[in-house]
C-alpha cells in the first residue's frame, strides 16, 4: 500500500473521533497489508479470508469499523481497484458504506463477503452497506458490470441503477451497464433476472429476461426493448476484449467511451455507417484500438486541445 493511502485512512479514523484502541488495531491491519505487499500475495480471496478471521477475533464495537477496512486487502492485491468506507463523524455506530471503484481503462474482480463475483469496467463503482450479505444482498451500481450470483433463494440480490431501476435474482450470471442516469441495458448469461421500474404513472413495473436476451431502458419515456443478442459479445469487456461481428462503428466508440471515461466528436457523419468484423481482439490502449480501426477505415483522428482540463478528453474523428 502506497504511504499517502495509508495515511488517508488513518486520518480518516481520526475524524471519525475512534478511540486510540481501535485505531491501534486498524493500524495492524494496515501492517498486514504491507506484508502482503512485500510478499508480492496477490490472491484475492486468500487475503479477504485472513482478514475476515482478525475481523472474528476482535470485540463486537471494532468489528464493525474493521469490516470496511478488510477491503483495504483487496485494495493492495489489485491496484485497479480503490476501496473505502464512510460512516458518520457523529456516530461511529451509524452503517459503514464500502465503494470500490475502478479507474478508466482498466477491470476489476472483486470476490464479495457471500461469494458473489463482481467485475467492473472502467470508470464503474460499487457501493453496498457493512450488512451486505445476511438478509439483504443490495447494491448500487454506476457504471458497468459482470455479475456471477451466488444463489440464495432467502435472499435475493438486488442491483440498484442510477435510472431508478433495480435487476433482482437469485442466482445467476448477467451484465449491467447503468453508466447513464437516464438508460440502462441488462444481459442475462444464465438463469432468471427480473427487471423493475417505476413509468411515469408512478406504477411499479417488472419484466423478465430470459438467457441470451439483452433488456434496453430507457427513463426518460418508459422505453423498453428486449431483444436476442450475442452474449459473447456483451460481456467481452471483462476479458479485456471486443468481439466484433457486423459491429456498428457507433456502438464501438460507445463501448470505449464507457471504458475510457472519453468522448468522441464524429465530424464526418459518413463513418457513422461503418460496420466491423474480424472476431475478437484484445484491447490494449485507446491509441491502439483506433489504429486497428483505421486499417480499414478512412477516418483519421486526434485528441481536442481545448478540452477543458476539468472535463472527460475529446477525441475527434475527421
Amino acid at each position: 500500500m502506497k504511504k499517502e493511502d495509508r495515511q488517508s485512512i488513518l486520518d480518516w479514523v481520526d475524524r471519525t473521533g475512534a478511540d486510540g484502541q481501535t485505531r491501534d488495531k486498524i493500524k495492524g491491519i494496515l501492517d498486514d497489508v504491507d506484508a502482503l505487499d512485500v510478499l508480492g500475495a496477490v490472491d484475492v480471496e486468500n487475503a479477504l479470508k485472513q482478514t475476515r478471521k482478525k475481523i472474528k477475533d476482535r470485540n463486537e464495537q471494532s468489528r464493525r469499523v474493521l469490516w470496511g477496512l478488510a477491503g483495504a486487502v483487496v485494495a493492495a492485491a489489485c491496484s485497479a481497484i480503490f476501496f473505502f468506507v464512510g460512516v458518520s463523524v457523529h456516530d461511529i455506530r451509524e452503517p459503514l458504506y464500502s465503494e470500490l471503484k475502478v479507474n478508466p481503462g482498466m477491470t476489476g474482480t472483486f470476490v464479495m463477503p457471500d461469494s458473489t463475483v463482481v467485475v467492473l469496467n472502467g470508470g464503474s463503482k460499487l457501493t453496498y452497506t457493512s450488512g451486505y450479505g445476511g438478509r439483504s444482498r443490495e447494491v448500487s451500481l454506476v457504471g458497468e458490470a459482470y455479475f456471477d450470483v451466488t444463489c440464495n433463494h432467502a435472499s435475493p440480490f438486488v442491483v440498484h441503477t442510477p435510472s431508478d431501476a433495480c435487476v433482482t435474482v437469485y442466482g445467476t450470471r448477467f451484465n449491467v451497464d447503468a453508466y447513464s442516469g437516464n438508460d440502462c441495458k441488462v444481459t442475462l448469461v444464465e438463469g432468471s433476472v427480473g427487471f423493475g421500474y417505476a413509468g411515469k404513472s408512478g406504477r411499479i413495473h417488472e419484466v423478465m429476461i430470459e438467457p441470451g436476451q439483452r433488456l434496453v431502458y430507457g427513463k426518460d419515456n418508459d422505453y423498453v426493448r428486449i431483444s436476442d443478442v450475442s452474449v459473447k459479445a456483451d460481456i467481452a469487456w471483462k476479458d479485456g476484449k471486443i468481439i466484433l461481428d457486423g459491429t456498428p462503428l457507433p456502438e464501438i466508440l460507445d463501448e470505449l467511451s464507457k471504458r475510457y471515461s472519453v468522448k468522441f466528436d464524429v465530424r464526418n457523419d459518413s463513418y457513422l455507417d461503418y460496420t466491423y468484423s474480424g472476431g475478437a481482439f484484445t484491447i490494449f490502449s485507446l491509441e491502439k484500438v483506433l489504429e486497428t480501426l483505421q486499417y480499414t477505415s478512412s477516418f483519421d483522428w486526434k485528441y481536442d486541445d481545448t478540452t477543458d482540463a476539468d472535463r472527460a478528453p475529446v477525441i475527434i474523428l475527421y
